[in-house]
């Protein structure tokens, strides 16, 4: 009977993912920030991640998309990269988090600020959290760095130097986490923020995203665990679905492969625990890209750095060993 319940609950937490995959698969994604490591970074789309797990941690990102692309309309180089930093804070039933992020694609840059709150509750065996977040968004133009061609040399839309503006912004979202598994639902940019950059024949609205992210935990061995997740990112009529699993030896180093849909071929994920109690995490991407080679370049990559404040509790509960039972 136990066994059963056990299947009953791996079957519910797979169909959802499968659903998730299924439900989104019929649109493409905008292009927002991206991370491959998007499950240890779940506050940057959701606030309601604010306080995951009780524990306080940071971490530091850096990213590098399509390296070593160059463009010929602009002399800077036009592969993306990103530069992120991300706290949470547990106060009790509350978590607070901050996200500070930087990127850069070719003559446009975006900063973002956002201070993240959620409220966690007890439910169902699990923790369910209610967050909301509030921030400002930059985006800046260097103009000097594009170079317009006729018939478009005398458009207004064109201007000279670094043209910036400052807009509020928004998001919304629920995380349900429990020993086994997660959930999670967002929307970011909820005033859908415009951002004209001087120009008064412009716009550049940065459109609501909806995100949905699921994970679980499952023991499959003496020192083996297996973390399958999935991450779809929606906005109208676009789309972006990612998914696959990570392996854990020991509870100390880790590797897996995700695969994104209509953008690479696989991402290969690696990455160890530095100290004994689990606190230091070291960890790095690799996407190896298909097509579109006239518009970027086959590789990306991404090295993450992140620190958990005390023992670390993701997941499962750690295994207890003796010389003669484990439990």
């Amino acid at each position: 009977m136990r066994a059963f319940s056990s299947y009953s609950q791996m079957i519910r937490k797979y169909g959802l993912m499968i659903f998730a995959l299924i439900f989104f698969s019929r649109a493409e994604a905008q292009k927002e920030v991206q991370l491959s490591q998007f499950y240890f970074n779940q506050l940057l789309f959701n606030p309601a991640a604010a306080g995951k797990g009780n524990q306080t941690q940071a971490g530091l990102v850096y990213r590098s998309q399509y390296t070593g692309y160059k463009p010929s309309n602009i002399d800077k180089g036009g592969g993306a990269t990103s530069q992120l930093l991300t706290a949470s804070i547990p106060f009790g039933n509350f978590g607070v988090g901050i996200n500070v992020l930087n990127d850069k694609i070719g003559a446009l840059s975006q900063q973002d600020l956002q201070i993240s709150a959620a409220y966690r509750l007890g439910l169902g065996g699990g923790t369910l959290a209610i967050g909301a977040r509030a921030g400002i968004y930059r985006q800046a133009m260097d103009y000097d760095q594009l170079r317009p061609e006729f018939p478009d040399i005398d458009d207004p839309i064109f201007q000279t130097g670094v043209v910036s503006e400052i807009q509020p912004d928004f998001s919304l979202g629920l995380h349900f986490e429990s020993d086994q598994y997660y959930i999670g639902a967002s929307a970011a940019h909820l005033t859908q923020p415009k951002f004209k950059l001087g120009s008064s024949a412009a716009e550049n609205p940065l459109s609501m995203v909806y995100y949905l992210n699921a994970g679980a935990y499952i023991s499959a061995g003496y020192s083996l665990e297996v973390q399958p997740m999935v991450l779809a990112r929606m906005t109208t009529g676009a789309l972006s679905v990612e998914g696959g699993a990570l392996l854990t030896f020991d509870q100390r180093v880790f590797a897996g492969v995700t695969y994104r849909h209509e953008d690479v071929i696989a991402i290969a994920h690696a990455g160890t625990y530095l100290l004994p109690n689990r606190s230091l995490r070291l960890s790095g991407s690799f996407d190896i890209v298909r097509g579109g080679n006239k518009a970027k370049s086959p590789m990306s990559y991404e090295v993450m750095l992140s620190y958990v404040f005390g023992q670390q509790q993701r997941g499962q509960k750690s295994i207890i060993r003796t010389p003669r039972f484990r439990f």
